[in-house]
């Protein structure tokens, strides 16, 4: 459903958040290039961006528990963390087929 991202200098903590589920807290030293990689594969999964979240303080306060997740609770941070900047693609719309013409008359005609 979305990312969460410490931007304590040094801190390479993250959450995953999981819809209708509780929410996955790591630390990776390579957590921007693991970030390229969940969010590509988002994008080609869902056709949209990805959410991502800078969280200046604590990520726990802003993680879905077990216990949250048994009673309903998602726990998101609030949108003015969202970080547009990780917006990297362009979703796909469906284009109505263009209609092709032949230069040859039609067997109908």
């Amino acid at each position: 459903m979305a990312l969460s991202k410490s931007t304590e200098a040094g801190n390479k903590e993250f959450v995953v958040h999981v819809k209708g589920e509780y929410d996955y807290r790591f630390i990776c030293e390579l957590r921007d290039e693991m970030f390229e990689q969940i969010k590509s594969c988002f994008f080609l999964l869902m056709n949209q961006n990805l959410p991502v979240y800078g969280v200046p303080g604590k990520l726990k306060t802003h993680c879905t528990s077990k216990n949250d997740a048994k009673a309903g609770i998602e726990k998101l941070p609030p949108d003015s963390y969202r970080l547009r900047g990780e917006d990297l693609y362009e979703p796909q719309t469906e284009q109505t087929p263009q209609k092709s013409f032949s230069t040859t008359p039609d067997d109908d005609d």
